[in-house]
């Protein structure tokens, strides 16, 4: 039979060994708790500064283009008014197809005598 040397019961040799052990298990969790509630603001806050990161250089990179385009159109000319006009247009299109002025309902004739 092979015999081991374990003093107490399955290794542990005493009751303050149970208790330390217990006591870094609370400890442990409790700084589990604590990084994980630093985690999520760090979280939201890379995740904000790559939005907005991805979106500043979206627009750059579509604004600075078309501006650059549009500047050197000339200013009067035909194709110049034709793009103004219909950009206007499509705007009171999109403005009366989101919010629709009431329409006034029709009246009844009424006979009077």
């Amino acid at each position: 039979m092979i015999g081991m040397n374990a003093p107490g019961v399955n290794g542990v040799a005493s009751l303050s060994t149970v208790w330390a052990m217990m006591e870094a298990a609370r400890a442990g969790a409790s700084d589990a708790r604590s990084a994980a509630r630093g985690f999520l603001p760090a979280v939201g806050k890379t995740a904000s500064v790559c939005l907005h990161s991805t979106g500043y250089a979206v627009a750059y990179s579509v604004v600075f283009p078309a501006v650059f385009v549009g500047r050197l159109v000339p200013q009067n000319n035909p194709v110049v008014y034709g793009l103004t006009d219909g950009g206007r247009a499509g705007l009171d299109l999109a403005r009366s197809t989101l919010s629709p002025a009431a329409e006034p309902q029709p009246r009844l004739a009424v006979a009077t005598a």
